[in-house]
């Protein structure tokens, strides 16, 4: 495999297109394939994470000082990239990884309005599932929600249970993925409005998270009598908030760097709502590439190879998803067992059933 990825490597850096953010292997790539790993979980992480690629030297030191952080860090950037991936299924860019790179989770050369999305759910998706496992008890320096008990909440419902700890998992979120934009501003001073873009989006996420952590009751008694309710606070789910960040995606809102280093919202359709936004806003600063086509340089795969449906208005209709280069349709034939029945004595006898069915696939 590493020849294989090196060999690719040599091959962008001869294009003639700026690929730095796609050779330069994101964070989340790295630690989401070691997410179900020991070996961060154990003594020997220590060594390791200097040499995990993608991870800025803040990263690497927080990564020694929080091993059995990681594992966590590292499910939780996978389960964000699924759900990212869920939401987009049917879209020209659909989060996928470039074909043949080798990576985990998308790549993004520019600052467009899914580079937002990937960052604000990334970033939603490690503080969800560090808070998570706080509340299980198998980190060691955090435990349950130390939340109390909402005023609004009715006497008789007992504020007694062991919540979601969005709070540490929010805070432990912002140090490990923000600190490389830091890092990176510090780098890189013409990127800088870049790094603030990430640093908006990040904490996006985190607050949309937090925002939607609502407390969760149960009912307690014999038969159902529901004679005690114990109530604790509960993450939404990763499929709640991937569709409370695509709702924000299609609504997001453009900015530039003005003279003072700042990041200010555009005038336009954009600027409906203010001039300074929402804290869960997302932001972007690049129009995106053409997803219809495959492009290195810019980290698209194209939409070659698709399945489409075909008479859809929706954007996984062959006419939108292909791009108006048409589409071929195949015949898939499946062989399976069937009408099974048992035979005295003693077994079991089948035939073999053939079904066929179409598709569309993108030109």
């Amino acid at each position: 495999m590493k020849p294989r990825i090196e060999a690719i490597l040599l091959l962008l850096l001869h294009l003639a297109h700026p690929i730095s953010s796609i050779i330069d292997v994101a964070w989340w790539s790295s630690v989401a394939q070691l997410s179900t790993s020991p070996l961060l979980a154990s003594s020997a992480a220590r060594s390791q994470c200097h040499h995990l690629k993608g991870l800025s030297p803040g990263q690497s030191q927080i990564c020694e000082l929080f091993s059995d952080h990681m594992p966590a860090v590292g499910s939780g950037a996978h389960k964000a990239i699924q759900e990212c991936q869920h939401q987009f299924r049917g879209h020209r860019w659909n989060c996928s990884t470039p074909f043949g790179s080798g990576y985990i989770g998308p790549a993004h050369q520019l600052g467009t309005r899914e580079a937002a999305f990937t960052y604000a759910i990334l970033s939603a998706g490690v503080a969800h599932e560090i808070g998570r496992r706080c509340k299980k008890g198998e980190l060691s320096s955090c435990g349950c929600s130390s939340d109390t008990k909402p005023k609004e909440m009715a006497d008789d419902f007992s504020w007694g249970g062991c919540g979601d700890n969005v709070e540490y998992g929010s805070r432990f979120s912002r140090d490990f993925i923000d600190v490389r934009e830091k890092e990176e501003s510090v780098k890189r001073s013409n990127d800088n409005g870049r790094s603030l873009m990430n640093r908006k989006n990040n904490e996006a996420g985190r607050k949309l998270l937090k925002k939607h952590t609502q407390p969760k009751c149960k009912c307690h008694g014999v038969s159902g009598s529901c004679n005690l309710k114990t109530c604790w606070m509960q993450l939404p789910s990763m499929r709640e908030m991937g569709e409370l960040l695509e709702e924000r995606y299609r609504r997001a809102r453009r900015v530039q760097i003005n003279d003072r280093g700042n990041m200010q919202f555009v005038a336009g359709a954009e600027g409906r709502r203010g001039a300074r936004g929402l804290p869960t806003d997302l932001v972007f600063m690049d129009d995106s590439p053409d997803y219809c086509r495959f492009d290195r340089s810019m980290g698209t795969i194209g939409t070659e190879g698709r399945i489409c449906k075909r008479g859809s208005s929706g954007p996984e209709g062959c006419d939108a998803l292909c791009c108006g280069r048409g589409y071929n349709t195949l015949t898939i034939e499946t062989r399976e067992k069937c009408k099974c029945k048992f035979e005295w004595c003693c077994k079991v006898v089948c035939q073999t059933c053939v079904n066929s069915s179409r598709v569309d696939i993108c030109k």
